[in-house]
């Protein structure tokens, strides 16, 4: 059955739009209550929105942060070292993030400089890098190495002598880091060397974050655990250890005032004691030092809080990353893997081994893996978008393992009791090996109402 449809240039009548259902979008920031654990490791840095008859939306906020990078001795670097923070900085600043709702936790991450690095590069597309990314600190690495000389001179004579003689030949330093280089020149290019700021979204740090709507008279709190100044600060091996002195710490999110009607609809809801379900990917992570001088390697993951449906599972080895600002955890290692797959219980994914060779170039099928996730999980098309890792990178820089276990049988449907990772190694595995797992899950809580105020969070 054939029905006619005109062309829309010939439809000479159209309808427009109105939107009149907000009255005002403001950004309010709100600050911590004291400024004292601001450079204290362990310190919790803590801010809070209060209940209120106010309608507010964490999708859209964002964590602004002023600081500067200074010497272990406060004292200013010269504006030409080769120092600066690492990609995806500031998450690396706190050694833990929580974001609570109605007084009750809804994600909290222990590592969110690894958790976020992990998922930032697997779904941000690639020109995030030199765009916008860099508005949070994310300008991804092209080496391991401290360098921000792109070109060297000639080898066989001196730059000077080989210009005059019109032998001078520039050559592509291999050892060159875009990322460390753009990083190190938008600290140090200023009146005064080493300051920053940066705003960092909540959708970057929380799963919460695709929750695209407004939440009214709830407590929202936001709780950073400080960290050390190793993780987020990458130098040479002949410059002085640095530290980050943090200035400002503020929350600003969006404040709705919706329109008189959509006001009454919305409190309407409340006072018939409605209960609104809100569903999203929450995010939790885990980590483990693995046993160094082994080829296989098993590991049962905590059946932690949060974790009540998996449906992704992010895998990133480090192999001295952690110790001195030398190294850059900001960049995963391969360590020879050969083979990987999990089981929930007791259910392999994927069904079928992979078997790779970081040696032979042969681990395609990892990158693909990999390369996937932004396609399923967040709708992206591989034709507009890719992400942060290609081929090349991901094994020098990026190899990370991701597990698509949306698709469970019914033993596994019913409920989740044990979930292990296994792994193969083509040589033993180097000490003080590192393993960072983030664990992507269906979660649902509930807003209840005794038909008045505040409303009441459930799980």
């Amino acid at each position: 059955m054939e029905t006619e449809i005109p062309n829309e240039i010939f439809t000479q009548q159209s309808s427009i739009i109105v939107d009149n259902s907000i009255e005002s979008k403001q950004y309010t920031s709100f600050i911590p209550q004291t400024k004292a654990g601001f450079n204290n490791p362990s310190e919790t840095i803590e801010i809070e929105i209060p209940a209120s008859d106010a309608y507010y939306m964490p999708s859209e906020s964002f964590l602004h942060i002023r600081g500067r990078l200074v010497r272990a001795n406060d004292a200013a670097y010269d504006a030409n070292v080769r120092i600066a923070l690492i990609n995806n900085a500031i998450t690396y600043l706190f050694s833990s993030i929580e974001y609570s709702l109605g007084g009750k936790r809804v994600e909290t991450l222990n590592y969110p400089g690894h958790t976020t690095s992990m998922v930032g590069y697997i779904t941000y597309p690639d020109d995030f890098n030199s765009s916008a990314g860099l508005n949070q600190c994310w300008r991804k690495d092209t080496s391991i190495n401290a360098i921000s000389a792109e070109y060297t001179t000639s080898p066989a004579v001196a730059a000077d002598a080989a210009i005059t003689a019109g032998q001078f030949t520039p050559q592509r330093n291999p050892n060159y880091n875009d990322g460390f280089s753009i990083r190190r020149q938008l600290l140090m290019d200023n009146d005064t060397p080493g300051q920053f700021s940066f705003k960092i979204p909540f959708s970057h740090m929380f799963g919460f974050g695709e929750f695209k709507k407004v939440l009214y008279n709830l407590q929202h709190t936001l709780r950073l655990t400080r960290g050390s100044d190793v993780l987020p600060i990458h130098r040479a091996n002949n410059v002085t250890d640095g530290k980050i002195l943090l200035s400002d710490i503020r929350w600003t999110v969006p404040k709705i005032v919706p329109s008189v009607e959509i006001r009454t609809a919305l409190l309407e809801s409340v006072t018939k004691k409605t209960t609104f379900p809100i569903t999203f990917s929450g995010r939790t992570d885990q980590h483990t030092v693995v046993t160094s001088d082994i080829r296989e390697f098993e590991w049962m993951m905590n059946r932690t809080a949060g974790v009540e449906k998996p449906r992704w599972i992010i895998v990133g080895f480090q192999t001295n990353k952690n110790t001195t600002q030398e190294q850059n955890p900001a960049v995963f290692d391969h360590v020879n893997l050969t083979n990987a797959f999990v089981e929930l219980n007791d259910v392999k994914y994927p069904a079928n081994e992979r078997i790779i060779n970081f040696t032979t170039n042969d681990y395609v099928d990892f990158c693909v893996m990999a390369d996937e996730f932004k396609r399923e999980h967040h709708a992206f098309n591989n034709l507009i978008s890719g992400t942060q890792i290609d081929m090349l990178n991901y094994k020098k820089l990026f190899p990370l393992i991701v597990f698509d276990v949306r698709h469970q049988s019914e033993r596994v449907k019913s409920n989740v009791m044990s979930m292990k990772l296994n792994f193969k190694f083509s040589e033993n595995v180097p000490a003080n090996t590192h393993m960072y797992v983030v664990i992507i899950s269906d979660r649902v809580i509930k807003l209840t109402s005794d038909g008045q105020t505040p409303m009441i969070v459930n799980y």
